[in-house]
């Protein structure tokens, strides 16, 4: 059971969506580029609000904020696949969202540190929005060949 259908003097619209084909890895690159650049403004904002304290030292200089260490990454590719990525360039981050157990400095255990999960809820929430991402990218490609 499969779909046949033929189109006839469709040259301009042929031409326009292999076009559109070739276009799409740049778009959907641009597209996940600047929802990274969006997602580490938003954590950086959140963190800020809830990791008060919070801070690192990165080689010699004075403490910055831990809110400060959000980075996007680069756009991974793999397969068909493509992911941004949001870095955290703080070393202790990961005991921050995941948490971590207490010790004394003499190496006595005193009990865990729950992790704040920042992270994991703001991208639960966040993953809502993927349809939009998409809508976003599909518009995008038809801008540049000319279809919108």
């Amino acid at each position: 059971m499969g779909i046949e259908f033929e189109l006839e003097g469709t040259g301009e619209l042929e031409t326009s969506l292999k076009k559109a084909m070739k276009q799409y890895p740049a778009s959907a690159e641009r597209v996940l580029k600047k929802e990274a650049r969006r997602v580490a403004k938003d954590l950086k904002q959140r963190v800020r609000t809830e990791a008060k304290g919070h801070h690192y030292v990165s080689e010699g200089e004075t403490h910055k904020p831990l809110a400060n260490s959000f980075r996007p990454g680069k756009v991974i590719r793999s397969g068909s696949k493509m992911t941004a990525a949001v870095t955290s360039n703080a070393p202790h981050y990961h005991l921050y969202e995941e948490g971590h157990g207490m010790f004394t400095h003499s190496g006595r255990y005193v009990g865990d540190v729950k992790g704040r999960k920042t992270v994991a809820r703001y991208m639960s929430q966040r993953s809502e929005k993927a349809d939009e991402i998409g809508e976003q990218v599909l518009n995008e490609i038809l801008k540049e060949v000319g279809l919108d």
